[in-house]
């Protein structure tokens, strides 16, 4: 078998020029990929030849794994897949992050306690204390109990705003009046040691017992302990 691979317009021919096959009829290629086999020259069309190679590929281990990791982008160590995967996980916590603020622009409180926690803890976004203040505010002023124990806490520690252990005390109360935990065993605290308030053993006690009701863990622990201090304000406020 010879292979013999000509592009001319029309026609194809042998090595000594003789005529072999007719012009290609109206609309179909110009361009064939010929082989002679005796005295006979036979014509494959573009189509026919790219389809034939793909069969070949198939049954070529090493051609079909290159084409189909050339088709995939892959490498054979897997670097590439690797950054793939790397790209997709970085534009679907760009696309999360979008409708996020999409949300919080919208007035969902969940929305921008949320937007306000990744601010002010700088994740997916660079830590920014004025925007954390400003959605988390928003959503504790619709009354979402995480935002309200989320902005005690800022005022607690100086987040974003002055310290003030008054609007602090406030903004527990609220949060631990909706019946979020964490705020109750805060309320707790303050109570116990006049942070914000008036000192007040018997409702430091309730309060304590309101968060240990729910399951919380450090509730529990502040009623079997006796003279137990207050410590430092609870980051799970904003958490």
């Amino acid at each position: 078998m010879e292979w013999n691979i000509r592009f001319d317009k029309g026609l194809c021919r042998s090595r000594r020029g003789k005529r072999m096959l007719p012009r290609l009829p109206e609309g179909g290629s110009e361009m064939g990929v010929g082989f002679r086999m005796g005295n006979r020259f036979f014509l494959f069309p573009n189509v026919v030849f790219f389809l034939f190679l793909c069969f070949c590929g198939a049954f070529l281990p090493s051609g079909a794994q290159a084409w189909e990791d050339g088709r995939r982008g892959r490498t054979q160590d897997g670097e590439t897949v690797a950054v793939s995967a790397a790209g997709e996980e970085k534009a679907d916590s760009l696309f999360e992050l979008v409708l996020l603020k999409d949300g919080a622009e919208g007035g969902d409180p969940e929305a921008q306690f949320e937007l306000g926690r990744r601010y002010l803890q700088g994740v997916g976004l660079e830590r920014n204390d004025v925007m954390a203040l400003h959605w988390v505010k928003a959503s504790a002023e619709q009354g979402y109990a995480r935002a309200e124990a989320g902005l005690g806490w800022m005022y607690a520690v100086g987040r974003g705003v002055p310290r003030d252990d008054a609007k602090s005390f406030v903004w527990y109360e609220k949060a631990a009046k909706n019946g979020y935990a964490v705020a109750q065993r805060m309320l707790g605290k303050y109570y116990e040691k006049g942070v914000g308030t008036e000192r007040n053993p018997e409702l430091a006690r309730q309060w304590y017992e309101k968060a240990a009701a729910q399951g919380d863990e450090k509730a529990v622990r502040y009623l079997r302990l006796s003279g137990v201090s207050a410590g430092e304000p609870d980051a799970a406020s904003v958490r």
